[in-house]
C-alpha cells in the first residue's frame, strides 16, 4: 500500500510562490484564500472552541481580512459547516483505483486502506477530536452536524458490497446496513482508536493487518448465513 499518499496542507508560504513579490503581500486565487480560511478555522476550532471562534481570531490566522472572510461564507456557521463537510464527509468522493485483476477481497481491502489512510490523516484527526469536544456544549455545532447528510459517506464499500451481491459472491441483502457495519468495524474502529489514543497503529502495515483481519471476519459471517442448498 505504498502508493497511498497522504495529502499534505500547504503552508501558507508555500503557496503561490511565483505571486511573491519583496515588501508586496501575495495574491491569491480564490481557492488558495480558502483553504487558508478553513485551515485557519479548524486551528482557531482545536485551540479556543467554537464559541471563541471569533471572525477576528480567523482573520488574523488566515492573514485574510474579515470582509474577505464574509465575501466566501456567508456566516460563522456557514463557514464551520463547510470546513467539517469538506474535511471529514469528503470519503464519499475519495476515488479509489484498484489494481486490476485482483480478487474482491483484495479490491475490498484496498479500498478500506484507502479511506482509512485518508481519514487517519493527523489534521483530520485533529478536527474530529475539536468537535467531539464541542458537541456537548455548543447547539451550533450540533445543528450543523446534524445538517450535514451523514447517509452515503460509504459509497465506495457500499459499491464494492452491491458489484458481490449482483455476482451472487456472498448472500447480501442490505447494502446500506452492511457497508455501514463494515465500515464501523474497520475504519471506525481505528477512527476510535486514534480518538482516545488507544491504540499503538502507527504504520501502514499496522493498518493494513488490522484491516485484513477484521474483512476475513466479515466476509467469514457472510459465508456461514449463506441458505443451505438442498
Amino acid at each position: 500500500m505504498s502508493d497511498l499518499v497522504l495529502p499534505r496542507l500547504r503552508e501558507p508560504e508555500e503557496l503561490c510562490p511565483e505571486k511573491r513579490c519583496a515588501g508586496r503581500p501575495p495574491v491569491l486565487e480564490g481557492g488558495e484564500r480558502r483553504e487558508l480560511i478553513l485551515n485557519a478555522a479548524c486551528q482557531v476550532l482545536d485551540n479556543h472552541g467554537y464559541h471563541n471562534a471569533s471572525m477576528d481570531k480567523l482573520a488574523q490566522l488566515s492573514g485574510m481580512s474579515k470582509k474577505t472572510i464574509y465575501q466566501m461564507f456567508a456566516s460563522k456557521e456557514d463557514l464551520f459547516r463547510t470546513l467539517i463537510s469538506e474535511r471529514l464527509f469528503d470519503i464519499k468522493h475519495l476515488a479509489v483505483h484498484c489494481p486490476a485483476g485482483i480478487t474482491p477481497e483484495a479490491e475490498l481491502i484496498h479500498i478500506l486502506m484507502a479511506i482509512a489512510m485518508r481519514v487517519l490523516a493527523p489534521e483530520r484527526m485533529c478536527l474530529v477530536r475539536a468537535i467531539v469536544g464541542e458537541i456537548r456544549d455548543s447547539a451550533e455545532i450540533r445543528r450543523i452536524m446534524q445538517s450535514i447528510e451523514l447517509c452515503g459517506n460509504c459509497n465506495q464499500i457500499e459499491e464494492w458490497l452491491e458489484r458481490q451481491q449482483q455476482a451472487g459472491t456472498w448472500p447480501i441483502d442490505d447494502v446500506e446496513d452492511l457497508g455501514i457495519g463494515l465500515f464501523n468495524m474497520t475504519v471506525g474502529k481505528l477512527i476510535l482508536g486514534e480518538l482516545f489514543h488507544s491504540r499503538d497503529l502507527v504504520t501502514p502495515d499496522e493498518i493494513e493487518a488490522n484491516i485484513r483481519r477484521w474483512v476475513r471476519i466479515f466476509l467469514t459471517g457472510l459465508k456461514a448465513i449463506e441458505p443451505a442448498h438442498p
